[in-house]
This record gives structure tokens, C-alpha cells and sequence, in this order.
């Protein structure tokens, strides 16, 4: 998973030599002396974003600053345009309403774009001469308009500042029955963390409500808010997930056909990860549900994963792998380095602000769960190359003392929970799947045997 200003999803890790930010010299074709003031920003990125959509790869690459050009080369671009082609088909259009937002002396133009097979955000970082000194590539994981199952009801909860617009999955009959709130990992996603044409969540709710459990998922603040939390500076994971969550779990308290002493929190993979802090925040939950959920440093997976996808791919040269791998490492030490006198960009910490990583430097997730004597599940795919066995096994020792917790390995799943064969590759998360059904029951299991006790 995909980002304007969250972690980056290493599905689309070649796309990392992107997240760049430099300044130099460059010619162009178009206002080639002019300086910050007579340049129009909104029609450069016209005229310079035409040059890629149209595959004129050498011209868009002219655009480059000196800087941009020693660390990205023109073969390098090609093959990465390439690869994103290849996944979301031929270009089709792109929206005339870009967002433009000055920041450090530099102009920062997103636009989204349309393919055949999805979308993604373009997004250019423009110098006083209007040459590219950073370039970035975002998924667009989910349509406008997300879809329903039938038995949804459309809510809206959260902040008077971020309303939040979700689908609250009722069972057949009257309830109150016991209800499961859906977070989500990593960057903007819709209700169903879409990816692809995979929905996780819309298949969790499905399975769930045939079993007599509600289901509340949401579209995330970072998918419904991403431009005004990009042009923010001191971005949390506080911001980014746990206010929500929080909200949810409220809102649920007031539904009628929810009984709000059984409202579980389910986290996937960067929820999962942050559902010590979750716990603490939200401690009337009956209990927890982790799936794929990182028991280590978020950087230290990004660099795992770069490493894992690197070994499989098969159209770069070794150059060009230990080049991308070499500017993770960077990214990475400079993560650990962080301290509040940096002032590294957005871009040169993975697309994610400095202020988002110095909140996570001092938290250690293993230490923080034991402070919950609440019921907790975890769940692990065999075949997850972005979560591994390494965390799962980290959970184990962190809950060897507790006796209400319980574990449960897929050896045929993937980070989605979906099943497959062989290794597990960026790919397939763009190959029609569904949750696999034993998840679903797992995760029902826990809950009712839990509401059962409860009623005795």
C-alpha cells in the first residue's frame, strides 16, 4: 500500500527513487530565463506533464534540474513509466483542476491522473525556474464513490473539522449485535482499502454480518482529506488514523443496534501496528484484532521490503537495484537520525513530513500492548513479504503471560489475506481476490465466544 503524506506502500517501491527534492540548472523550451514571478506554475505543469502522458519520456526528462539528474537517470524513468504502465494500462486523462501549494521557495503541483486500469497523482516539485526537483508517483486506490454491500447504512462521524463518511454494516434481525470497527494500514484509503480491484474490508464486512457481527469501516482522513493534511507540517499517526478510530468507536456507542459493550477494534497492517496506542485511547472496547500488524520500526520494514522486491525484479540491472536500495539505506539512516533541528522535506523522508516520524522514534509497540489486560487476536499471512513471521513471532513473546490472547498463521496467504502460491509479489494485489473465508470465521469466532462470556 500508496501517498501524499503517509508512509510509502513498497507495492510501488520502484517508485522510491522518486521521492526526491533537489535544485540546479536546467534549459527548457518554454520561459528558459524567467524567474519565480513571471512564471505561471498552473500551465508549466500543463505543458510538463503532457510530455509524460504522451510518453515523450526524453522531453519530460529535459525538465529535470542538475541535481534531479545525478541521482535519477532518463533510463531509470523509463523503466519505472514503464512498469506503472504496464500496471494501470494506457493514460486516458487527467484532471484540469490541480492542486498547487508553495512550500520552502518551491511550488508543489499534484494531478490526478486516469488509466485504464486505475488512477494515480502526479505530483511535481517545481524550482524558481520552473524545472522539476522532485517527482513523485502516488496510487489512487479507490474510486470516488466506494463500493456498498447491501445491508450498509451510509454514516458520518469524526471532527467538526474532518468529518468522516463510512458504511455501518447491520446483520439480519434487530440486535444489538456486537460490532467490529475496521482501521486501516498505510496511505489514503477508501472504506474498503481498496487495492486494485481488491476490497479487504467491504469482504470482512460481508463475511462478519452473515454471522451476526456489525461492521463499521470508513473512508480514512488522509484519503478524503489529502490536501489540506499535505500542506500541514506537523502530521501525526495521531492525525493520520487514531482520532478516527476514536470517534468510531463513539459514534458506535450511540447506535441502538450496536451493543456498545461488544465494539471490537480490527487494525490491519499499519492499524495493527499502531493498535497499542489504540488501546490505550479507546479502553471501553471489549478487545483488539491485529492483522499483519509490524511489531518493528516502520523504516525497518520499508527497508526490508525494498530489499525482498528488489531480488525479484527482473528488468533492472544491478546498477540501477543497488542505486534504488542505496537511497532506501539513506532515507532509512536519516529516519533513525531524525531530530527536531532537521529540516529534511517530505520528500526526502519518504513522502511523509519529519514531525510524523519523530512521533514514532520513541515508540515501541511490544512494551506498549502489555499495558492492555483486554482480549486480543492476532493474525499473520505466510506469504506477507510486508509484515512477516518475524513480527508475528515478536507478538508471541510480547503475549507469552496473557492468557486471553489468541494467534492464528495463514500459511497461504499475502498481506491482504488472500490466498496464493509461491512468493508474493507488488503484482498480485492487482489480481481479483478475496479475503479468505477462515479469516472471516476467525475473526467472528473470537468475537462471539467473547459476547457469549459476556452474557453469562
Amino acid at each position: 500500500m500508496k501517498k501524499p503524506f503517509t508512509i510509502i506502500c513498497i507495492a510501488a517501491m520502484l517508485l522510491i527513487a522518486f521521492g526526491l527534492c533537489s535544485c540546479g540548472n536546467n534549459s527548457d523550451d518554454v520561459s528558459k530565463e524567467a524567474s519565480a514571478q513571471q512564471i505561471n506554475y498552473t500551465e508549466r505543469t500543463f505543458i510538463i506533464i503532457d510530455k509524460l502522458v504522451n510518453n515523450k519520456v526524453e522531453d519530460f526528462y529535459s525538465y529535470f534540474d542538475e541535481n534531479m539528474k545525478k541521482q535519477v537517470s532518463l533510463a531509470d524513468l523509463q523503466q519505472v513509466w514503464a512498469k506503472h504502465l504496464g500496471t494501470y494500462g494506457a493514460f486516458d486523462y487527467y484532471k484540469t483542476d490541480i492542486t498547487l501549494t508553495a512550500k520552502d521557495g518551491y511550488q508543489i503541483a499534484d494531478v490526478p491522473c486516469f488509466f485504464k486500469n486505475g488512477s494515480a497523482t502526479l505530483r511535481l516539485t517545481l524550482n524558481t525556474k520552473g524545472e522539476i526537483s522532485g517527482f513523485f508517483i502516488t496510487d489512487n486506490v479507490a474510486a470516488s464513490n466506494s463500493m456498498q454491500l447491501e445491508n450498509d447504512i451510509e454514516v458520518t462521524f469524526g471532527s467538526e473539522e474532518y468529518p468522516i463518511s463510512g458504511s455501518l454494516t447491520l446483520p439480519d434481525g434487530d440486535g444489538p449485535f456486537p460490532a467490529v470497527i475496521l482501521v486501516h494500514g498505510s496511505g489514503p484509503s477508501d472504506r474498503n482499502e481498496q487495492i486494485g480491484p481488491n476490497l479487504p474490508f467491504m469482504d470482512l464486512a460481508e463475511q462478519l454480518s452473515a454471522q451476526g457481527i456489525a461492521v463499521l469501516r470508513y473512508d480514512k482522513r488522509t484519503y478524503l482529506y489529502a490536501n489540506q493534511l499535505a500542506q500541514q507540517t506537523d502530521v501525526t499517526v495521531q492525525d493520520e488514523t487514531i482520532d478516527d478510530v476514536v470517534y468510531a468507536l463513539e459514534y458506535l456507542k450511540t447506535v441502538n443496534s450496536v451493543n456498545a459493550e461488544q465494539i471490537y477494534i480490527a487494525g490491519h497492517s499499519l492499524g495493527g501496528y499502531l493498535m497499542p496506542r489504540i488501546a490505550a485511547q479507546t479502553p471501553d472496547a471489549a478487545g483488539y484484532i491485529m492483522l499483519a500488524a509490524a511489531a518493528r520500526p516502520l523504516e525497518d520494514l520499508i527497508l526490508e521490503q525494498t530489499e525482498y522486491i528488489l531480488s525479484l525484479e527482473k528488468e533492472l540491472d544491478d546498477a540501477s537495484k543497488e542505486k534504488l536500495l542505496k537511497q532506501t539505506q539513506d532515507m532509512v539512516t536519516a529516519i533513525k537520525a531524525l531530530t527536531p533541528d532537521d529540516s529534511y522535506t517530505a520528500e526526502q523522508l519518504g513522502g511523509t513530513p519529519a514531525s510524523y516520524w519523530l512521533d514514532l522514534q520513541n515508540y515501541d509497540p511490544i512494551t506498549e500492548v502489555q499495558n492492555s489486560n483486554k482480549p486480543f487476536l492476532v493474525l499473520q499471512g505466510g506469504r506477507d513479504y510486508q509484515v512477516t513471521k518475524t513480527d508475528y513471532d515478536l507478538w508471541q513473546s510480547a503475549f507469552d503471560q496473557y492468557s486471553d490472547v489468541h494467534f492464528r498463521f495463514y500459511d497461504n496467504l499475502n498481506h491482504l489475506f488472500m490466498s496464493g502460491t509461491g512468493k508474493s509479489i507488488p503484482d498480485e494485489y492487482q489480481q481479483k481476490n478475496t479475503v479468505d473465508t477462515v479469516v472471516g470465521n476467525d475473526i467472528a469466532s473470537f468475537v462471539l465466544d467473547h459476547a457469549a462470556i459476556e452474557k453469562q
